[in-house]
């Protein structure tokens, strides 16, 4: 179990290089440099959870040669669509706009459905590899090392470019964290698993989904898993395209406040854990979500020019919420879920949340930007992001309501020397 934890966390290490160069915020900024509208900007962000469609495949490989053998077919897949992605720039070499967003929409949703079918006995495997004492302990070192890899991978892309912001070096920072994204796959094949994962794996998905339509706690937690997941594509790809086009910043200056926000998922994958052993999961969730809500509404009072003393705060609490929602989503699932359900029951809370939740997200997301836009009229570029922004909030307050109604856990229910949580 032990040789399995050390090539995991290797794995998350890797992947972490990998993520930085060819995550979203890196997409986003190809996107605006191809000079792709803003709801095609906002639709990148959206696919990243509607490709939660093809977590079925990932299942189907999984069943006949377990779960890290597949999810490293599919980390290679992942990492090749990340090349057609880098394609599209040769479109736009050649003054082909539509062809160039075309293959970037048609890539991008290729590497982030081979992603999400990779993932899609994750939380199984871990469950595998770790036990109910090291569980959140392991959880939390290892995105650390995630975050941690992606912040030397973040300060090297910014040292590249210092020198040159052109096309071609954006597309190279991709190429490379293709590069690293096959030493992941190939650190997954490595990790021992038993049999019981196969065997969950081959179990048909129809019945166990029909049973789990009267489990009102795993379906309490797709309808959170949903709003979430909204909140997200509503708040933080659109930060990154306000940065760029509100502000009109540098891709150089653009990355230092993801830097912020890489170092608040840094800070908040180690301290996430801990709270939720604490006052449990669930509250850490609404917390998180609260999060979200909060960064929109500042938005709508933000300064007429880039202010590094409010952007960094921002992007900093948005990286916080991200990864303090995502670790607490695993560990409450793997809490309230029976091992031999988790994965048919993983793959419903993600097709569910994501793929339907990523369609809402799309429409929304693009839909308040074109509206915001002709709202705005001749106003700065920054009036239609704050318009979109208080646009966004009032769409996602209701959402805490439905994140509050997960089931409690025997956690949760704890009461903790501090007493912040009580507001809950």
């Amino acid at each position: 179990m032990r040789r399995s934890q050390r090539f995991y966390a290797l794995y998350n290490f890797f992947n972490g290089l990998s993520y930085m160069c060819l995550g979203e915020t890196i997409i986003i900024l190809l996107a605006v440099k191809l000079n792709c509208p803003d709801y095609v900007v906002s639709t990148l962000g959206a696919l990243v959870y509607f490709s939660f469609i093809l977590l079925p495949t990932g299942k189907l490989l999984a069943a006949r040669i377990g779960a890290a053998s597949s999810q490293a077919v599919f980390w290679a897949l992942r990492n090749t669509a990340a090349l057609i992605v880098a394609s599209s720039a040769i479109w736009h070499y050649y003054g082909n706009t539509s062809g160039a967003i075309a293959t970037l929409l048609t890539g991008a949703f290729l590497f982030y459905g081979c992603r999400a079918a990779g993932v899609v006995m994750i939380q199984p495997l871990i469950g595998n590899i770790t036990t109910d004492s090291n569980r959140a302990s392991i959880l939390a070192s290892t995105a650390a090392l995630f975050y941690i890899a992606s912040f030397i991978a973040l300060i090297g892309i910014c040292f590249v470019l210092r020198y040159s912001e052109k096309l071609s070096v954006l597309t190279g920072v991709i190429v490379t964290g293709s590069l690293f994204g096959y030493t992941s796959a190939f650190l997954l094949k490595c990790i021992d698993e038993s049999s019981s994962l196969r065997e969950s794996a081959r179990q048909p998905l129809w019945p166990s989904w029909r049973k789990a339509i009267h489990n009102q706690t795993l379906m309490r937690q797709i309808y959170s898993s949903l709003v979430i997941n909204l909140a997200v594509i509503l708040t933080v790809p659109v930060s990154m395209l306000t940065v760029k086009r509100g502000y009109g910043i540098s891709d150089r200056n653009a990355l230092l406040f993801s830097l912020a926000q890489l170092a608040g998922s840094i800070l908040l994958s180690k301290f996430a854990a801990r709270i939720a052993n604490v006052i449990g999961p669930r509250k850490v969730l609404m917390g998180a979500y609260l999060a979200f809500i909060s960064m929109a509404a500042v938005w709508v009072i933000s300064p007429d020019s880039a202010s590094i003393a409010f952007l960094a705060p921002l992007f900093f609490i948005l990286g916080g919420a991200h990864v303090a929602q995502s670790n607490s989503a695993t560990h409450y699932f793997l809490q309230s879920t029976p091992v031999k359900q988790q994965v048919n029951a993983s793959i419903l809370i993600y097709v569910c949340s994501g793929g339907i939740g990523g369609l809402i997200g799309l429409v929304i997301s693009g839909g308040l930007l074109q509206l915001a836009a002709k709202l705005s009229g001749s106003r700065p570029d920054i009036c239609r992001y704050r318009l979109y922004f208080a646009l966004a909030t009032i769409i996602l307050i209701p959402g805490f309501w439905v994140v509050k109604r997960l089931i409690p856990l025997p956690t949760d229910k704890r009461r903790a020397l501090i007493t912040w949580h009580d507001f809950f």
